[in-house]
Order: structure tokens, then C-alpha cells, then sequence
């Protein structure tokens, strides 16, 4: 069973490693994904703003990544199996940290924006 464990393990891994995403290049998804719903109309004026879609998008992805923090993520992360000295209590603390890390400095990124 555990050899099973550890094969599952390693290739989970291989996947997210291939999937590959900066925190730059998640912020910018993340702000794109939420752009296309966002109202650009601006409330002073009642015209529409490029930069008021944006901001709002940018609001809208601050939100998602603050729930994603709060539920304590494990992944992204490429923590290996093996710099854990192969124990499960280990690696996944080991994955809270890189993926709870990854969020925070998406979130980051997002406020560059």
C-alpha cells in the first residue's frame, strides 16, 4: 500500500510540475477570468471605464485568493516526496507552506496590477 501511495504521490506531482504557473501569470488569469463579468460603468459618471472594469476584476480575484487562503490550500506546491525524509507528516505540512506561500504572493501580484 504504501509504495502505491508514494507512486500516486510522485505523479500528482510530475502533473502539477508540467501545469506550471507563476504567481504573476496566475494573478494576471485570475484578474482576466473575472474582467469579463465586471461592470466598467463608472457610478459618478454612468459612462464606462476601462480602468473601473479593471479594478473591479482586480477586487473580484482579491476575494477569490483571500477564500482560497482561508481554506488552507495544498496546492500548487512541488514539494517532493523525498525532501521530506519520505514521511507523510512532513510532506504535507511541507504542502500547506509552498502552496499557502504560492497564494499569498499571487494575491500580491494582484495588487501590482
Amino acid at each position: 500500500m504504501e509504495l502505491n501511495v508514494k507512486y500516486h504521490l510522485k505523479n500528482g506531482l510530475k502533473n502539477l510540475k508540467r501545469n506550471n504557473m507563476t504567481p504573476e501569470a496566475k494573478a494576471q488569469e485570475l484578474v482576466d477570468k473575472f474582467r469579463e463579468f465586471a461592470d466598467g460603468t463608472d457610478s459618478e459618471t454612468d459612462r464606462y471605464s476601462p480602468g473601473v472594469e479593471k479594478e473591479k476584476a482586480k477586487q473580484c480575484a482579491l476575494i477569490a485568493v483571500d477564500e482560497i487562503l482561508n481554506a488552507r490550500p495544498l496546492y500548487p506546491n512541488y514539494v517532493d516526496w523525498d525532501d521530506c525524509g519520505a514521511a507523510y507528516q512532513y510532506w504535507y505540512e511541507a504542502q500547506k507552506e509552498e502552496a499557502l506561500e504560492f497564494w499569498q504572493e499571487v494575491k500580491q501580484e494582484i495588487e501590482k496590477l
